[in-house]
């Protein structure tokens, strides 16, 4: 199976599924990660959005590396994601890249950053246009319209869980992932929100797997996109 995770930011793969990722990944299924923007002013320290992108893209392709997940880099400028056609052929190119079985994004219009909540709106966009043959991007159409499930947003937005993933056995994994993003952590996330994000990643995912009742020490959440074609009977089969 191919699996693809579309982001907004260098980081937000990590927080929200990387866990269920590197699950995927150790089961042998080709995983995937399309990044949006290039994190370009996430930082007090740097002097130029130049050397915060490379910093973050080095970050991020070390964070992939380490369950063997293809990073497609789009490049974007950070905060600034519009719905132009040169980002919908992007977000289109990357569902045609990674030809995926099942898509994980940003719940659309539920989060505390516009760049997260048009990634999820276009992502949607673009499981569909990616199979239409006559718009043209660097790789070619793919044949079927394929599920796609919404990550947990950030911050305190509304949000029920439908799916849940047990991600106990893979959370060293995950954290080890996140980890790889030092600039981000120390120089823009401690610095612009005044808390450890790392202390509220592993606290997130610990009060999911209460939710579960099942026993399970860190769980990762989804719910599914509802818009027409869902594009599978049975999607819960989908996850790992």
């Amino acid at each position: 199976m191919r699996v693809l995770y579309i982001g907004a930011h260098s980081d937000d793969f990590e927080m929200m599924a990387a866990g269920t990722f590197a699950k995927y990944a150790k089961q042998g299924h080709d995983t995937f990660v399309a990044l949006a923007t290039n994190g370009n002013i996430g930082s007090h320290v740097h002097e130029t959005k130049e050397e915060v992108a490379k910093i973050r893209y080095e970050e991020a392709k070390a964070s992939c590396d380490i369950i063997g997940t293809k990073l497609i880099w789009m490049g974007f400028d950070d905060e600034y994601l519009i719905d132009s056609r040169e980002v919908r052929d992007a977000f289109i190119d990357a569902v045609r890249e990674a030809d995926p079985d099942v898509i994980f994004t940003h719940p659309k219009m539920a989060d505390f950053l516009p760049d997260h909540d048009i990634t999820g709106y276009l992502a949607c966009f673009a499981r569909i246009c990616a199979t239409v043959p006559l718009i043209k991007t660097a790789h070619p159409a793919i044949k079927s319209i394929v599920p796609m499930f919404y990550t947990a947003p950030s911050g305190f937005a509304q949000f029920q869980p439908e799916y849940y993933v047990d991600i106990s056995d893979e959370f060293d994994t995950k954290m080890e992932m996140w980890k790889c993003h030092k600039s981000q952590q120390g120089e823009w996330l401690a610095e612009t929100y005044n808390t450890s994000f790392t202390e509220s990643l592993e606290n997130a995912n610990k009060f999911y797997a209460n939710m579960t009742g099942t026993g399970a020490m860190y769980v990762e959440t989804f719910t599914l996109c509802k818009t027409y074609p869902i594009g599978a009977a049975e999607p819960h089969k989908l996850l790992p």
